[in-house]
């Protein structure tokens, strides 16, 4: 059986999940640094019509890891599409995220907290952002035509939803047998579904393979939602169609492999099978689909430096450093790359977005190069200029910062590039417009970029005790990535925002 981690208090933890989980002796803090970190590619659900993905399926953290670490890597996926009226397969790429804390974890689209975990068993309370389907099939995925009217989807809309639920493990010689409860939590589908799951994790020097096996019980609510048809929806093609129960079973392995002591590259190959009332369905032309995934994530790896003489917690006891953020700015229809080449104005919308960020460092090299590596949350509250109500958005990224200018001695100066994901509780109306002159569709969810670019106003104006005030510039970008990712519903556009801002470092 895995063992807890020994290593001892200030030094980095042993790296490979593969191998910190073994039982070993405490290491010299210069040892541990010498030991390869090791990644689990996290493959973040397959979000093409036809196959939904949820917590654990395609195995993108290793299930014994507790390192710690934070990632961040893009996924590519091939997949058969089960509904009618698609394309026989399709392929997606997604952003991928990962935390694997000691008691939380973040995998992508999924977090939770280890209520539990002992050589024996292990507790997962988790919340899970529910992709299936078909979110909006006014439009072809690939080109943004708009479907023919004979379509097997034209006009039917699922959403998106998070599902909260609870996994119980018990850990064997034989591998991890899981038994998962879960459950809509947004008032979307109002069902629930159980999965019942095998998985046994084979462990190398810089690599693993995990096989597994799954069969999943979906209610009379989920299993409807997403394969039944209404009866507002019926055509002469379409009948009505309503679902008490279904039954999906699954069968893969999941590879990965770590180079060097930030990268790992991920290879899974699964095959499901649709059961109960869903293979039957009139918008299902098929009850089997397989997926090939291959993913790339870096993992920052930045050495653990504990505030005080306990362990180190990321949140609790971490010497590392922290920032806030205050901005306030206006958005534009001026695109991403021309602001950066000087373009700066506001939309004739006349909208703003005010924001507040919390950062923390990550670690002081990324790559080997003086580029440092940073957790950015943000909250913000978008002013829509009575076009509609005001709202919050919310953001999750992580920023690589440079700050090693030939003239930084006498005034720092840094600028930085983040990349994540943002949430809004409407669409901005900016983005509403854009979609409407296109005949595109709108997310709620987008891809997240910043620019910035900032100096230090203690060196500007030698008040010493200012040296860690920042004030700057930076670019607010929400996009679909060029309509390749059905994880943002295809969307071709987006919107930008010019800010002006003061960040404290502490």
């Amino acid at each position: 059986m895995f063992l807890k981690n020994t290593a001892v208090v200030g030094a980095r933890q042993p790296c490979c999940p593969w191998r910190w989980r073994q039982p070993q002796k405490p290491r010299k803090l210069r040892q541990a640094l010498q030991c390869a970190a090791c990644v689990c590619l996290a493959l973040l659900l397959p979000a093409y019509p036809g196959i939904a993905w949820g917590l654990g399926d395609l195995r993108s953290l290793d299930p014994e890891d507790r390192s710690q670490e934070w990632s961040f890597g893009f996924a590519y996926i091939l997949e058969d599409v089960i509904y009618a009226g698609e394309e026989a397969s399709g392929t997606d790429l997604v952003p991928l995220f990962t935390y694997s804390g000691k008691h939380l974890f973040l995998d992508s689209t999924d977090f939770g907290w280890h209520a539990v975990d002992t050589s024996a068993w292990q507790l997962d309370l988790f919340a899970s952002y529910y992709i299936q389907g078909y979110n909006d099939h006014s439009f072809f995925y690939e080109t943004g035509a708009v479907r023919p009217n004979d379509d097997a989807l034209k006009g039917m809309v699922r959403k998106n939803t998070v599902e909260a639920g609870l996994e119980l493990t018990r850990k064997t010689d034989f591998g991890r047998f899981s038994l998962q409860l879960r459950q809509d939590a947004h008032g979307v589908h109002h069902g629930g579904e159980v999965r019942a799951r095998w998985a046994k994790v084979f462990r190398g020097n810089r690599w693993q393979l995990e096989p597994w096996a799954e069969y999943n019980t979906l209610a009379a609510g989920k299993a409807d939602y997403y394969y039944g048809v209404r009866e507002d929806e019926v055509t002469d093609t379409r009948p009505a169609y309503t679902l008490e129960d279904g039954s999906i079973w699954g069968v893969g392995v999941a590879g990965r492999y770590a180079v060097g002591r930030h990268h790992q590259f991920n290879l899974n190959l699964a095959y499901r099978g649709y059961g109960g009332d869903i293979g039957a369905s009139p918008i299902v032309a098929r009850d089997r689909g397989s997926s090939l995934q291959f993913g790339y994530r870096y993992e920052f790896g930045g050495e653990k430096l504990p505030l005080g003489d306990e362990d180190f917690n990321f949140v609790t006891n971490n010497a590392r450093r922290s920032a806030v953020r205050a901005a306030y700015g206006c958005s534009t229809e001026v695109k991403f790359v021309e602001i950066l080449q000087g373009d700066i104005g506001c939309s004739d919308l006349d909208t703003e977005l005010a924001s507040v960020f919390v950062s923390r460092q990550l670690t002081e090299r990324m790559v080997t190069l003086p580029i440092e590596g940073w957790l950015q949350l943000g909250l913000g509250r978008r002013f829509e200029n009575n076009l509609q109500d005001d709202f919050w958005e919310g953001v999750f990224a992580f920023k690589a910062l440079f700050r090693q200018f030939p003239w930084s001695d006498s005034v720092e100066t840094r600028v930085g590039f983040s990349n994540g994901v943002s949430y809004t509780g409407r669409v901005p109306a900016l983005e509403q417009e854009k979609a409407a002159r296109k005949n595109r569709r709108e997310s709620h969810l987008l891809h997240y970029l910043e620019f910035s670019l900032d100096v230090s106003v203690g060196d500007l104006l030698r008040v010493d005790s200012m040296r860690n005030l920042f004030a700057g510039f930076y670019v607010h970008h929400r996009s679909g990535i060029f309509a390749s990712s059905n994880y943002y519903k295809n969307v071709d556009g987006g919107s930008n925002a010019n800010m002006l801002y003061l960040e404290w470092e502490f």
